[in-house]
């Protein structure tokens, strides 16, 4: 087996020349991965400030005129606008994923993640993907999974609830190691 991974004064794989994660996706996990999904996705993480900045500054002006003017009706608009973005940001997002967890019969069932020299090694429900670490752009880390692209959309999802400590850092250097941001 290559070198690939070693770094000098590393201790990473002095125990194991591969890490084995055996798990299943909850519909939470499905859901929770792509809110991080969004918020590792700076682009529209700036667009959707930009857009709420402006509703803000909207809000302002309208509620201004409606204290001034004594017309609650003014307010309507403001109303519903609060009602749509919270619908849009976070109500339709996830209720579209936990419906999309629930029709993708790759996502249920149990799976395995093999990490070594290579790259990743999925197997799940009847299926498997070799990926070598050259084809992953970036992972991201969400407050209970991690990410690791293919594509600037295309991600697999591996919960942090099924790692323990020692091997969630083992985990965080190897990618560090190995997935170099494009």
């Amino acid at each position: 087996m290559s070198g690939a991974f070693f770094v000098p004064g590393s201790t990473f794989w002095q125990n194991t020349r591969t890490m084995e994660i055996e798990y299943e996706l909850t519909e939470i996990d499905f859901a929770d991965a792509f809110a991080a999904h969004r918020k590792g996705n700076s682009a529209a993480s700036r667009r959707l400030v930009i857009v709420f900045w402006i509703g803000i500054a909207f809000s302002s002006y309208v509620l201004y005129g409606a204290i001034r003017t004594h017309n609650a009706l003014r307010l309507l608009p403001l109303m519903l606008l609060a009602i749509l973005w919270i619908t849009l940001v976070e109500v339709f997002p996830r209720r579209n994923m936990r419906r999309q967890y629930a029709q993708q019969p790759s996502a249920h069932g149990p799976r395995q993640l093999v990490l070594d020299a290579s790259g990743a090694h999925w197997r799940w429900n009847g299926d498997s993907a070799d990926v070598e670490w050259r084809n992953y752009i970036r992972t991201v880390e969400g407050p209970d999974q991690i990410l690791l692209y293919t594509s600037p959309a295309c991600f697999n999802i591996l919960p942090k609830r099924v790692l323990t400590i020692d091997q969630l850092s083992k985990l965080r250097v190897l990618l560090l190691q190995n997935i170099q941001t494009r």
